[in-house]
């Protein structure tokens, strides 16, 4: 299982999400947890560390440290 890293801004805003924005993405943040590869999708270089998660109203895209067995979360937006 893989632990979620944020920059305290990226955090503070994940926080004031509304819940239906929330939500969906807290999900696909538990399931990037347990399988990173599986359930986010790539984003810039093509790389598997580079990878992303689009819900219906939000897009955040991540960082995956495989030997820290971490995700950092680097920006969230909102779609529109």
């Amino acid at each position: 299982m893989y632990r979620l890293t944020y920059d305290p801004g990226v955090e503070a805003l994940h926080d004031s999400l509304p819940f239906d924005a929330s939500e969906p993405l807290i999900l696909a943040l538990a399931d990037a947890c347990y399988a990173p590869l599986e359930a986010t999708l790539p984003w810039g270089e093509a790389d598997d560390r580079n990878r992303m998660i689009e819900t219906s109203r939000v897009r955040a895209l991540l960082f995956v440290s495989y030997s820290q067995k971490t995700i950092s979360v680097l920006s969230i937006d909102m779609l529109t």
